[in-house]
């Protein structure tokens, strides 16, 4: 597959967080491809806080990671028992969390609309992804103040998944994959967000005429919420993110 599969909030308060994606998404949103488990001890006392993981499919685990490390990635944590067949967790080159899972594991129900990496180098960043992943270039945009980015599709067509951006080079922005979910009602989505003591940031419109929007949920775990306009079929996909 070579894209994201599975996503996996790590929580502080795994009752509480599945409430709130509930609240904020529907009764659904926890179907196949999304989970949530406690935050894990060890990157507790790295201080590292709450926070969605996404896992990309791969054919060969092992082998990608390999190729993954001589890339500048390293290992977080022991590989798990039988790890031929198993998954890593991995910080990539760039400082952003990410996990590697067997083909085989159950993929998502299509719950995300846009897949964000913020990274000092959006190029170097991409190539490094695309000669793992295969995943290929559909533009380069300079947005300004917004970053600069280089959207992306999973194979050599299809619409765009997602972007790399140089965000992380502003202060108070780590490198990090960030994961917009879907929502049909962006005004009432945010309502549940603040209502429910989560943050969100300033509304955007990207140039095809989504709406975006950055968030934290009530435990601190960033994610985003993207709302597709009605409209005809989009001929190119541009999105920013933070």
């Amino acid at each position: 597959m070579n894209r994201f599969s599975r996503y996996q909030l790590r929580t502080t308060d795994v009752d509480g967080a599945r409430q709130f994606y509930t609240d904020l998404l529907g009764s659904r949103f926890w179907d196949t491809g999304i989970d949530a488990g406690p935050l894990p001890a060890a990157a507790a006392a790295r201080g590292a806080p709450a926070h969605w993981l996404g896992h990309i499919a791969v054919d060969d685990v092992v082998g990608t990671f390999l190729r993954f490390a001589e890339a500048g990635a390293t290992q977080l944590g022991p590989a798990p028992d039988g790890a031929d067949g198993n998954g890593r967790v991995v910080r990539d080159p760039f400082g952003a969390i990410v996990a590697l899972s067997p083909t085989g594991s159950m993929p998502g129900q299509d719950r995300v609309g846009w897949h964000l990496l913020s990274t000092r180098d959006e190029a170097q960043a991409f190539r490094v992804y695309s000669d793992l992943f295969g995943w290929t270039l559909l533009e380069t945009l300079d947005l300004g103040e917004q970053g600069r980015h280089a959207t992306f599709t999973w194979a050599r067509s299809g619409p765009a998944a997602g972007s790399t951006t140089d965000l992380a080079r502003r202060p108070h922005v780590h490198s990090q994959w960030l994961f917009f979910f879907r929502t049909d009602d962006l005004d009432a989505s945010l309502e549940v967000v603040r209502e429910s003591g989560g943050l969100a940031q300033r509304v955007t419109e990207t140039s095809d005429g989504d709406l975006v929007v950055a968030c934290d949920d009530p435990q601190g775990a960033a994610f985003g919420l993207h709302q597709r306009r009605a409209r005809g079929l989009r001929e190119r996909s541009r999105t920013i993110g933070r």
